[in-house]
């Protein structure tokens, strides 16, 4: 079985052709245009996430990964069609697919990772658990994909250190290096943005790996802790403010911390490195160095 860190060549050798070929031969990729309220950027950037998806795909098959190969297909298809159409929105409006018909999607996705951890019939009650956190967790990979570098960065942090210290299977560790291999075009000097394909792909992975471990260790729910808050924190806002949850806005704690001064090129090793932290305290049980 080929080692999941060659997943960090594949994954850069994959991102570097699709984005010659959009730059040289064929522009296939949506770009993110500049839109006042959200990400901060002067020119078009493309949303080039998918690049990395088959990568993850082929370390599906080869572990026989049937059901999440099916999940990420469906929310990178849905994501990508979602950029696809919201690069031709004017430039107050979010245009998109629409939100019933992407919830749609990404449930079904997060319906399929939960059956690969319980049986709906025989268990339905873990079903429901996992397929929550699964629709949750995925859009909360997503919200974060909105200051260069954090979500990709986010998403290689929890992969790779749920993957490496409870290993569930050779895939899981592979997507978060392929997620490293992406990094360097979106951080520090963004070139691409991960885009919603990418990120519900990530977040999908990042899903998969703690409803299979979560059960008997529940403290491992520390190891998405970042996106889980951002995502309530900024749900609860929108709600109070009547405004619709899907709906972008700069509320976010990556926002909240780049108002208080950090550097935006900091931000996404700073949630990193603290999201790295905080898995290292639940793969451990506790505090580290404490016994």
């Amino acid at each position: 079985m080929i080692e999941s860190y060659w997943a960090v060549l594949i994954a850069t050798a994959t991102v570097a052709i699709g984005e010659f070929c959009n730059r040289r031969v064929i522009g296939w990729l949506p770009d993110d245009p500049p839109r006042p309220g959200r990400k901060v950027h002067s020119r078009p950037v493309p949303l080039a996430g998918v690049l990395i998806v088959p990568t993850i795909l082929a370390w599906c098959i080869v572990d026989r990964a049937w059901l999440p190969l099916a999940a990420i297909v469906i929310a990178a298809a849905t994501g990508f069609e979602d950029d696809r159409r919201k690069e031709r929105a004017a430039a107050l409006d979010d245009g998109g697919v629409d939100w019933r018909i992407k919830a749609i999607g990404l449930a079904i996705a997060a319906g399929l990772i939960a059956a690969t951890v319980a049986d709906p019939l025989t268990d339905p009650w873990y079903f429901t658990i996992a397929f929550c956190l699964t629709f949750v967790l995925t859009n909360a990979i997503n919200f974060l994909d909105n200051m260069d570098g954090v979500a990709t960065s986010l998403a290689a942090s929890s992969l790779l250190c749920l993957g490496l210290g409870k290993p569930t299977a050779n895939w899981i560790p592979a997507a978060g290096y392929a997620a490293l291999g992406f990094l360097p075009w979106n951080w520090p000097r963004p070139r691409l943005f991960l885009g919603d394909g990418g990120a519900y792909a990530l977040g999908l992975c990042a899903s998969y790996a703690i409803v299979h471990t979560m059960r008997e260790e529940p403290l491992l729910l520390l190891v998405v802790a970042i996106p889980l808050v951002d995502f309530v924190q900024v749900v609860c806002a929108r709600v109070w403010l009547a405004v619709p949850p899907w709906v972008g806005d700069r509320r976010h704690l990556t926002h909240i911390v780049h108002n208080l001064g950090v550097k935006k090129v900091i931000v996404a090793p700073l949630f990193a490195v603290l999201a790295t932290g905080v898995a290292v305290v639940a793969l451990r049980g506790g505090w580290p160095f404490v016994e």
